[in-house]
């Protein structure tokens, strides 16, 4: 059989068909009004039930499908409400589409056809009816029912208006579930651009502790290398370029040049001395001047029997006390100042204000220590003396060229003071 023809507007509650398929004049044939089974035929079926068995029974993509079956073209732009209106009014009259929608029916809810075909009791087929809805099996319920003709008439008519509620209460429930379903999208927009976020920051920290990461390993190497510079012996380092290779020379001849010109102040300091002395000696007494000033550092007039007030800067700690002790013999007490290693060097202005003179070991001293010292007493117009080391003796002898002798031992020493 072939089917020719294009689906058009039909409205079933206007009734409005325009240009409905034309059948082959081969299947044209007069058919019985009414069938001689046990069932009705779809379009033997009255009372309106067509569009509720189709729109219960069959979905939309069915009825598309048996139009391709049957080689309908509808019209561009048909809607589901335009297509289901087309079926419903084929399904009223005899014919190819309503043959083809009785035998897509029968084989789709075949089962339920042969448990309604072996009930006869109405009170049976209401239970039936009832395990149809609990079940979900709606639709093949519903066409088993209408389409058998012992089906009592009011049972039948109370399955329909079953049946009509239910597409009310779908309709309800499809509202219920758009709204919800938009309200759903809304939020999992929400919350991708929250997840968009959170994974921008996530990565954004993970770039910064893996930045960390990278910096502590550098600095671990480098502390690595310094731990390991520090072990080798000094001889055995090398300055890493050439910068630091003349940097560390130029300190060194530095350190030489400070050393010898201290020795050297010191060797001019004793040969000025040698030299006045000699001048002395080779002039006669009577040349001589009595109001002469010495080139050899005295110290200031002292009240008989008091204690004379010396500042030794620099020098080794721990001989101290013996330092101490000699100038305990001569009637002296000695104030000392490390040079600036622990204490500051200001502090030297005041010490040197209250002592008779200032003795200055130049190889145990800083020379800005011994620079300051020297300038103070200058501008203080007090002794001072720099010593060529820091030993007992050369401090002895500096004591006896400011003209201080060892005490008689019946009386002893002047008092030692700790600074």
């Amino acid at each position: 059989m072939t089917i020719t023809g294009r689906l058009t507007d039909f409205d079933p509650a206007r009734g409005a068909r325009v240009a409905l398929p034309v059948a082959d004049p081969q299947d044209s044939a007069p058919s019985e009004a009414v069938s001689s089974g046990g069932r009705f035929k779809l379009w033997e079926i009255g009372g309106g039930f067509h569009c509720s068995i189709l729109g219960t029974c069959l979905a939309t993509p069915d009825l598309m499908a048996l139009a391709r079956k049957l080689r309908l073209t509808p019209p561009a732009h048909s809607t589901d409400y335009e297509i289901h209106g087309y079926f419903v009014q084929q399904s009223t009259q005899e014919g190819p589409v309503a043959r083809a929608l009785q035998r897509l029916l029968d084989h789709r809810y075949e089962g339920a056809l042969r448990r309604v075909a072996r009930l006869a009791e109405p009170p049976a087929l209401d239970g039936l009816w009832q395990e149809f809805k609990a079940s979900g099996r709606i639709a093949g319920g519903y066409w088993a029912l209408l389409s058998h003709r012992h089906v009592p008439q009011d049972l039948r008519a109370r399955v329909f208006g079953e049946v009509h509620m239910m597409s009310h209460l779908q309709g309800s429930a499809v509202r219920d579930h758009a709204a919800r379903l938009d309200q759903l999208e809304r939020d999992n927009a929400e919350l991708r651009d929250r997840l968009t976020r959170a994974t921008r920051s996530a990565q954004e920290a993970q770039a910064g502790v893996e930045e960390r990461d990278r910096r502590i390993a550098r600095l671990s190497e480098l502390l690595s290398a310094a731990e390991a510079a520090a072990t080798r012996p000094e001889a055995s380092r090398t300055p890493a370029t050439g910068l630091e290779r003349k940097l560390a020379k130029r300190e060194r001849s530095l350190a030489g040049a400070r050393t010898r010109a201290r020795g050297l102040e010191v060797e001019v300091e004793q040969l000025n001395r040698q030299l006045a002395l000699l001048h002395r000696q080779r002039r006669p007494e009577s040349d001589r001047a009595p109001a002469a000033e010495p080139a050899t550092p005295t110290l200031p007039p002292r009240i008989p029997g008091g204690a004379c007030r010396l500042l030794y800067v620099g020098g080794r700690p721990g001989l101290l006390p013996h330092l101490r002790d000699v100038a305990e013999r001569r009637q002296a007490s000695l104030l000392h100042h490390d040079g600036g290693k622990e204490e500051t060097l200001q502090r030297i202005d005041d010490l040197v204000e209250g002592v008779d003179a200032v003795l200055c070991p130049v190889d145990c001293v800083s020379h800005s220590a011994c620079l300051r010292v020297k300038h103070l007493c200058q501008r203080l117009d007090k002794p001072f003396l720099p010593l060529k080391s820091a030993s007992r003796s050369c401090f002895a002898r500096a004591l006896l060229e400011l003209g201080l002798k060892p005490a008689p031992a019946a009386d002893g020493g002047g008092r030692v003071l700790a600074v």
